[in-house]
């Protein structure tokens, strides 16, 4: 048991470190001065030949429907407090929390990428890194947590964890097509890096002050790079994994796609667009599979402590609960399979107006929605924003979006002259952190940046 928590650690720390995010910077895309639009639609083209080694693109995503102020209190003379205080009341504390707490890290990184003219269109290529992490807790844990004995039972059912990371090599191609109308496609070949995911159907408590009853249903299933296999104990049960060969065992392919129409025959100034990324799979050659069907745990109190050495059997009384409760973890070995799992795709749709009296200004409108077989990866966003260039080597903008983990305010900067470019800027700007530079009303944050070396003259 002790090796299998410590395999389930490492693939938590590896999920959180490893660079890369499914859902791609958006504040970039209305500014023609980038050199990684095609990522969100292939058929964008950057301005010019460009190339990047480890610089091109760096992002670090948090997403949640909650913050640090939905857990911790201000009481007193400006004292922290937990939710879990006396003082905090209960329906003040589950009165602001969601059905369901979704939290979800990510990163992205671009090892080397490059695009040049080529073809009589714009190729790219790229070798990038992702991750993407998702938990979701429903809110009866929280009732369950804070009320404890004042219900009877509870049904905690419904947790869930999830996390994806792989490696990607990219080769991407775009031209005009007709006049106006622009389409472009990316081609990538994955390599699975680590993958896990945890389901508990069903995990009920009923309880009193002399007994505890808890039963779960849930199941687990993860996978590396390279060969894996589960081990058991005696009675069945994963207690750890080994690994075999420590070459790539899963891999995959993924496309996207993408167009793009200047309306400037009917609508001057109006350019549309639209894509949809990361519809493709890998396939995890050794997938452990376990489950744990209708596990039941209780607790009847102390029972035999002996009076005369208080300390040593209250000790293996604790040590007998913390047994019990261990089985909750307990997974029956299912062995391993190969089993392809989808990336999380996503569609955007766009629209930009240029302003007749001052065409480096403009207004524009994106339509984003993810898809994910898990339901706690699917969302959706609406973004408006204000875009402009005054300069042919300096362009901003600033936006605003309203999606499914709640309000975001937008930004970005870009410097783009000949030799050098530079850019920085958020999908999310955080108002407010605490002295650890968390989110407090809302678990959401982000940050992107890159440096690019610009070859050869503006097309």
């Amino acid at each position: 048991m002790k090796n299998i928590r410590y395999t389930i650690a490492v693939i938590f720390v590896f999920a959180c470190l490893c660079p890369g995010i499914a859902q791609t910077t958006v504040s970039s895309y209305f500014l023609d001065g980038t050199f990684h639009n095609s990522r969100i639609n292939p058929a964008m083209k950057a301005e010019r030949a460009y190339f990047s080694i480890m610089t091109g693109n760096y992002s670090m995503r948090t997403k949640g429907n909650v913050g640090i102020s939905d857990f911790l209190y201000t009481r007193g003379d400006n004292e922290l407090t937990t939710f879990m205080s006396g003082s905090v009341g209960a329906d003040e504390f589950l009165g602001r929390l969601p059905s369901v707490s979704r939290i979800g890290f990510g990163f992205d990184e671009s090892i080397l990428s490059g695009g040049f003219r080529a073809f009589g269109g714009y190729a790219t290529f790229g070798l990038s890194m992702h991750s993407a992490t998702m938990l979701s807790l429903p809110k009866e844990l929280f009732v369950f947590a804070k009320r404890g004995f004042q219900q009877n039972s509870y049904d905690i059912s419904g947790i869930n964890m999830n996390t994806m990371n792989y490696a990607a090599f990219t080769i991407g191609y775009s031209r005009d097509v007709y006049e106006g109308l622009r389409v472009g496609a990316n081609l990538k070949y994955l390599v699975g890096l680590a993958h896990a995911a945890l389901s508990v159907d069903k995990l009920s408590v009923v309880m009193d002050e002399k007994h505890w009853l808890v039963e779960s249903t849930a199941t687990v299933q993860g996978a590396m790079f390279c060969e894996s296999y589960a081990t058991t104990d005696k009675d069945g049960f994963i207690d750890g994994v080994e690994t075999g060969k420590m070459s790539p065992s899963s891999s995959g392919f993924a496309v996207d796609l993408g167009v793009v129409y200047d309306m400037k025959e009917f609508v001057p100034g109006l350019t549309l667009s639209a894509s949809l990324t990361d519809l493709g799979y890998i396939n995890w050659k050794y997938m452990i599979k376990g489950h744990s069907a209708g596990t039941r745990v209780e607790f009847n109190g102390f029972n035999s402590v002996d009076y005369d050495d208080m300390e040593d059997t209250v000790d293996k009384e604790v040590e007998r609960l913390g047994d019990e409760a261990a089985k909750l973890v307990d997974f029956n070995y299912d062995g391993v399979t190969s089993q392809s799992t989808s990336l999380n795709a996503t569609m955007y749709l766009g629209a930009e107006y240029s302003m007749p009296f001052y065409n480096p200004l403009s207004v524009a409108m994106l339509y984003s929605h993810g898809f994910s077989t898990y339901e706690s990866n699917r969302w959706s966003e609406i973004r408006g924003y204000v875009n402009v260039a005054p300069v042919k080597w300096f362009e901003a903008t600033l936006n605003c979006g309203f999606n499914t983990y709640g309000t975001s305010l937008g930004w970005m900067i870009n410097f783009h002259p000949a030799g050098f470019n530079f850019f920085i800027g958020s999908d999310h700007m955080i108002t407010r952190v605490t002295p650890q530079f968390l989110p407090v009303n809302e678990f959401n944050s982000h940050i992107t940046l890159g440096i690019n070396i610009p070859i050869g003259q503006i097309e």
